[in-house]
């Protein structure tokens, strides 16, 4: 909580209701969450924490947010662990009154990892079922390739989206990992046979690299929203064809930071991106990992970034339009949010 920020503010923002756009399932672990499945494999946690499991992660720089990010990855073993994790998040989702998320899981690392596909989209298909009984959110999934694991000469990720084992609710094909030295131009076979099924083109961009990703990922993988896309801003041109095409960005403040895509919050550009007339989105995208959740993000965006109130309703509002719901699901959620 930012100086002079009252209970009072903290619990309207968590009261408001919410749609995420960008929450990465294998990220969205707590450390109980690690802990708990940890303890189920007798995996030791203290090969990566010599203290035992901190209250929360912190780590410096890539590196080290990547090592304790595939510990976590490593006790994802079975259906019922990836289901586990889809109930927590469930949890922590309810807790911050987010009504609808489009939660992103990377099917390439369990399946190369040993998990059968039968038992990835069984688990995705229950967790969703739980949660939706359990809290009354709605989950819909994006599976995305991680760039920096799944060269573009694989095509796993696809052939499990054009499967018989793909989970119920998945909505859009993402494109995840280290974006540095793996451009989006690539994959564009891999998006266009999966959007010949059916499904949305959401990948991240303009993260770690500069708007020249951007422009590939709109112009290859015909992106209908971008995950990140903070650094369009380095060409005009770019921010222009985003702001005409009315392409949705979906921002992370608090990632931003933990990653130093920018340096301080101060330098967060999301004032910039509002005032250049772009769509976004807050999102909390690796919420476990970072100690946060979408009302610290509204918190940040209110607090520091100079957002409103009445525009961070505005937002969600936004956020429902850009997202992949059903158009039954869309006008139940639109009460709730006006």
């Amino acid at each position: 909580m930012s100086q002079g920020t009252g209970p009072s503010t903290v619990e309207s923002l968590r009261a408001m209701p919410k749609i995420e756009l960008h929450c990465h399932l294998e990220g969205s672990m707590s450390p109980a969450t690690v802990g708990l499945l940890a303890a189920r494999h007798g995996a030791d946690i203290f090969e990566i924490w010599p203290d035992g499991l901190p209250e929360k992660f912190s780590f410096d720089g890539f590196p080290d947010f990547a090592r304790q990010f595939f510990f976590g990855l490593r006790v994802l073993r079975t259906g019922d662990d990836l289901q586990t994790a889809v109930v927590a998040l469930g949890a922590d989702l309810a807790a911050n009154n987010v009504r609808y998320a489009e939660v992103t899981s990377t099917v390439y690392t369990h399946l190369t990892g040993g998990m059968s596909p039968v038992d990835y989209g069984i688990a995705l298909t229950e967790g969703r079922r739980l949660v939706r009984d359990r809290f009354g959110v709605e989950l819909a999934w994006v599976i995305d390739i991680p760039r920096d694991l799944e060269m573009p000469d694989s095509t796993v990720t696809v052939d499990f989206l054009a499967s018989r084992n793909v989970p119920d609710g998945v909505v859009a094909i993402g494109l995840g990992g280290y974006e540095v030295g793996f451009p989006p131009e690539p994959y564009a076979p891999h998006f266009a046979r999966a959007m010949a099924l059916g499904l949305g083109s959401v990948p991240h961009a303009g993260e770690t690299e500069g708007s020249d990703s951007v422009l590939g990922a709109l112009t290859q993988l015909d992106a209908q929203r971008i995950g990140h896309g903070v650094r369009c801003l380095e060409d005009p041109a770019v921010v222009a064809r985003l702001r005409d095409s009315g392409t949705m960005l979906e921002v992370c403040p608090t990632s931003n930071l933990l990653l130093h895509v920018v340096e301080s919050m101060d330098d967060h550009p999301l004032p910039k991106l509002r005032e250049a007339g772009l769509r976004v989105c807050l999102n909390s995208d690796d919420p476990g990992m970072f100690a946060t959740d979408m009302t610290t993000e509204f918190l940040v965006a209110h607090e520091q970034l100079g957002v409103s109130l009445d525009d961070l309703r505005a937002m969600q509002v936004d956020a429902l339009a850009a997202s992949f719901a059903s158009p039954e699901l869309r006008n139940r959620l639109a009460v709730e949010l006006h």
